[in-house]
């Protein structure tokens, strides 16, 4: 029989199963909060600069905003600076005279520079509320927020310019700078990480690309081309 015939048999017989429709899986998203300051990411990255010198980069990440609040550099993996950055980080938002303790979720890497006596008792003695979290061990969820930050800082800042060793705190400091309050940050549209967090009602976005699209098609439509078409 022919090939076609064959395919007709088959399929009246119940010889061949029907095929099933592929679905993508959808990715995962990370943890979504609702205000500055109520939950932080914390991690160490490494970056090698042309001289051959490694340096470690602590950052303390806010997750609403994406703000960097705090970070350090240093040649050393170290718990006394990890604590070090985040001591920095809680004094510039919360202060230290509080008439009532606040809470804060932080987020961290397996790594033992994160996780480790120092930080316990510094977390125990705070005068805010920290819950420390380890990313895909006591929470389902990745620590992407400080990665992508990580990704940020090498691939379109540190890649693109001669860092040497003599350099890399200067070049640190213009890439935080740039990063919280020149950049626009994709996950806020127009927004950099301070505005957001500054003023968190900016967050949602929509209602002023929908106005400034609105108000350029109103001027385009006031205009006349030079050929008057």
């Amino acid at each position: 029989m022919s090939r076609a015939t064959w395919y007709q048999y088959a399929r009246l017989l119940g010889l061949s199963k029907k095929r099933k429709t592929y679905k993508a899986k959808r990715k995962k998203v990370s943890l979504r909060v609702h205000r500055p300051n109520h939950t932080w990411h914390m991690d160490v990255s490494y970056f090698k600069t042309l001289d051959n010198v490694q340096y470690y980069v602590y950052t303390v990440i806010d997750n609403f905003s994406r703000k960097i609040l705090a970070y350090d550099v240093t040649r050393e993996l170290s718990g006394l600076v990890r604590v070090g950055s985040l001591r920095r980080a809680i004094l510039s938002e919360f202060g230290v005279h509080l008439s009532s303790k606040p809470t804060l979720d932080l987020i961290v890497d397996g790594g033992s520079e994160n996780n480790n006596q120092t930080i316990e008792s510094f977390i125990r003695d705070s005068h805010v509320s920290i819950d420390k979290k380890v990313a895909l061990k006591d929470v389902t969820f990745s620590n992407s927020v400080v990665e992508g930050n990580f990704r940020i800082m090498k691939q379109s800042y540190f890649r693109k310019r001669s860092i040497l060793s003599s350099t890399i705190e200067k070049e640190m400091e213009f890439f935080v700078r740039d990063y919280n309050t020149m950049r626009p940050h994709y996950e806020h549209k127009i927004y950099t990480p301070c505005e957001i967090h500054d003023n968190p009602k900016l967050k949602d976005v929509r209602p002023t690309i929908a106005s400034a699209r609105k108000d350029r098609i109103a001027s385009n439509k006031k205009r006349s081309c030079i050929k008057k078409c």
